[in-house]
C-alpha cells in the first residue's frame, strides 16, 4: 500500500532512517523523496535487494516487516520458517524483525547463529523440515546494500508464480506499527538452532579423501565463509587454509576489500599474493555470503591464471562425473544455464550423464532433475552437479542452491588428486579436456544503460535483431521471452553464429546493465576471434 513520508515516519522503528527522511523533508529535497517513495523494491532473482535507506524503494525495517507479513499471509499464518543473516550492516536487525513479525502472525520462526552463509540457510530449510527460509544478505552487492532471499520448502529459491504472489501480498500490507504487539513474557518462538554439523556432513558426504596435502590460500572477502571452509578442510585432513589476514574477519563495511564481487579480478590480488607467500599453486575466494567461489591457479613460468566460471564448471564437472566422486549412469543429472558455456554439456554426455540446460539462476538449476519425467524401469533422476558462469556451483543435491563452501572443498581436493594421482595442474587438465572436446572459450561484456530501462533496450534488439556480429553472420536467433523448450519465459536472446560461436544477451537482474555472453569454439587464431567477437557485441549494445 502507498504511504506518505509522514506516515512512513510514524511507522519506522529505526532512528537512523527516520533522521534521514526528516532531513530530506526539512531540506525540501523532493527529488530524493520521490526516488524513495515513487516506487517500491520489486522481487528480483530470489527476493528483494537494494540500497539501504528510508522509504518503500529502499531496504529498511519497515520494508522488511512488510515482507515478513506478506510471507506469513502467503503461508496461511502457520508453518516453520528458518531465518539467518550474514555480516552485512543491519542484517542482524532485519533478521530479528522477520522472526518477530512471523511469530506475531502465528508462524514458527527458527533462527540460525549470527554470520551464517547463504548455502547453510538453504540446507537448513530441508534439514529442519521448514515451509520456507529467509536469508538476510546483500550477497556480492556493493557496501550499503542489503536484501532478503526467500527459499521454499524444497530448499531452493522462490520461483514463479509464488514470487509474484508473495510480492503482491507484501505490497498490500499496511504500514506495520512501530512497536510490534507483545507476545507475552515467555514466547515459544523464535527458537534458536544450529545445523553446522549436519551441513558439514552433507557437503563432505561425496568428497573423496586424497592422501596428500595441498596448501590453500583463501579469503572470505570479510564475509562469513572462513569458519565453515576451515572446518570442512580440516575434516578432509587438509588443515586450515592460509587466510588473507586483513580480509579474514567479517566486516559490514568491507573496508579492506577491493570489491565484494569475486568476478572482479582485482579483488583476488591479495589472495594470490598470499598463495605466493606460502608457495601454493591455488588461491580461492568466496563472496561475503559464501555462495560463490572464485579460483586462481598457478599456470606456468610464475604466471597466475584467474579461472572463468565456465572453466571451473568444466573442471568440477569432470571431477565429479569422471574421476572419483559420482558413480552411476544416465540417472545422473548435470545442469547449467543457457548463458553458460557448452563444454560441461559435452563432458556430461561423454561421461554417461544427462545434461539439462536451464534459465539463469539457481532457482532453476537446483530443480533441473525435478522437471524431468520419471522413466519406467530406470533409477530416479539424481542431480549431481550444476553451475552458472557467474561463479555459482552446486556439487551435490543436499544444498539446493549455489554453495561456495562446498565448491571450495571440492576444488581443493580435485587439485590434490590431479597433482597426486595424475601429476597435472588444473590448467593442464583443462588442456586435456579441450583436446577431447574441442577448444571452448568464453567471455562476458556488460554495458551500462545511461538511465534507460533494460526492457526498452532489449525491445530495440528484438525489433531489429542483428544479422551479424563483426564479420560473422547470425545463423539462428532464439528468443526466450515467451518460454521455449519447456522453460519459463525469460528476457534472453541467443544468437548462434555461422562459425559455431554463440552470443547471448540478457538484462542484469541487479544492475542497470545489458550483459552479453560470448562463446567461441575452435582453434586459436590471430587475431583472436574471442576478443573480436566480444568487441563486436559491446559495440552493438553501445550503438542501440
Amino acid at each position: 500500500m502507498s504511504a506518505t513520508p509522514q506516515q512512513w515516519l510514524a511507522a519506522d522503528p529505526d532512528p537512523a532512517t527516520r533522521a534521514e527522511l526528516e532531513s530530506l523533508i526539512q531540506a525540501g529535497d523532493q527529488r530524493s523523496i520521490d526516488d524513495r517513495f515513487g516506487g517500491r523494491l520489486r522481487f528480483g532473482t530470489a527476493g528483494i535487494r537494494g540500497p539501504m535507506g528510508a522509504g518503500p524503494n529502499r531496504m529498511n525495517r519497515v520494508v522488511v516487516r512488510q515482507f515478513a507479513a506478506g510471507l506469513a499471509e502467503w503461508l496461511g499464518f502457520c508453518g516453520g520458517v528458518v531465518i539467518a543473516h550474514d555480516a552485512r550492516e543491519r542484517s542482524d536487525v532485519f533478521a530479528e524483525d522477520v522472526a518477530e513479525v512471523l511469530a506475531v502472525a502465528g508462524c514458527w520462526p527458527v533462527t540460525l547463529p549470527a554470520d551464517t552463509p547463504t548455502p547453510v540457510l538453504a540446507f537448513a530449510v530441508t534439514c529442519l523440515g521448514c515451509a520456507a527460509g529467509v536469508m538476510v544478505t546483500a550477497s556480492h552487492n556493493p557496501v550499503g546494500d542489503n536484501g532478503l532471499k526467500l527459499y521454499l520448502a524444497d530448499g531452493a529459491q522462490v520461483i514463479p508464480p509464488h514470487d509474484r504472489a508473495i510480492e503482491a501480498a507484501m505490497a498490500a500490507q499496511p504500514l506495520p506499527p512501530r512497536e510490534l504487539p507483545d507476545r507475552g513474557p515467555d514466547p515459544e518462538w523464535p527458537k534458536k538452532v544450529s545445523v553446522e554439523v549436519e551441513y558439514a556432513a552433507a557437503i563432505l558426504a561425496n568428497v573423496p579423501h586424497v592422501d596428500s596435502f595441498h596448501p590453500l590460500a583463501y579469503t572470505p572477502l570479510q564475509g562469513v565463509g572462513l569458519r565453515y571452509v576451515s572446518f570442512a578442510l580440516t575434516q578432509m585432513d587438509n588443515g586450515e587454509p592460509f587466510v588473507v589476514e586483513d580480509e579474514a574477519e567479517p566486516d559490514p563495511l568491507l573496508r579492506n576489500v577491493v570489491s565484494p564481487n569475486p568476478e572482479d579480478h582485482d579483488t583476488l590480488a591479495k589472495v594470490i599474493g598470499r598463495a605466493v607467500q606460502i608457495d601454493s599453486p591455488l588461491a580461492i575466494a568466496n563472496d561475503p555470503d559464501a555462495d560463490r567461489m572464485a579460483a586462481a591457479v598457478w599456470a606456468y613460468e610464475n604466471e597466475w591464471r584467474v579461472l572463468t566460471g565456465d572453466e571451473i564448471g568444466a573442471l568440477l564437472c569432470d571431477w565429479i562425473l569422471g574421476l572419483r566422486v559420482e558413480s552411476g549412469g544416465d540417472e545422473r543429472v548435470v545442469a547449467s544455464s543457457i548463458v553458460s558455456g557448452r563444454l560441461v554439456g559435452r563432458i556430461a554426455e561423454a561421461r554417461g550423464a544427462t545434461h539439462v540446460e536451464t534459465l539463469t539462476g539457481f532457482k532453476w538449476i537446483a530443480r533441473a532433475a525435478d522437471s524431468l519425467e520419471p522413466r519406467p524401469g530406470h533409477l530416479p533422476w539424481r542431480f549431481v552437479f550444476g553451475y552458472e558462469e557467474a561463479l555459482g556451483f552446486a556439487c551435490n543435491n543436499r544444498v539446493r542452491d549455489k554453495d561456495g563452501i562446498s565448491a571450495a572443498v571440492h576444488f581443493t581436493m580435485m587439485c590434490r588428486w590431479l597433482a597426486c594421482e595424475l601429476g597435472l595442474t588444473p590448467i593442464e587438465r583443462l588442456g586435456e579436456l579441450m583436446d577431447e572436446f574441442g577448444l571452448h572459450r568464453t567471455d562476458q561484456v556488460g554495458v551500462e544503460l545511461d538511465g534507460r530501462a533494460r526492457s526498452e533496450v532489449m525491445g530495440i534488439v528484438r525489433a531489429a535483431p542483428p544479422v551479424r556480429f563483426g564479420s560473422i553472420d547470425v545463423a539462428r536467433t532464439t528468443d526466450y521471452r515467451d518460454g521455449i523448450g519447456g522453460l519459463h519465459p525469460a528476457d534472453v536472446l541467443r544468437f548462434d553464429l555461422a562459425d559455431g560461436s554463440r552470443v547471448s544477451l540478457r538484462p542484469s537482474g541487479t544492475e542497470p546493465l545489458i550483459k552479453g555472453y560470448i562463446e567461441v569454439v575452435g582453434e586459436l587464431r590471430i587475431p583472436d576471434p574471442l576478443v573480436a567477437l566480444s568487441g563486436a557485441v559491446e559495440e552493438m549494445i553501445l550503438g542501440l
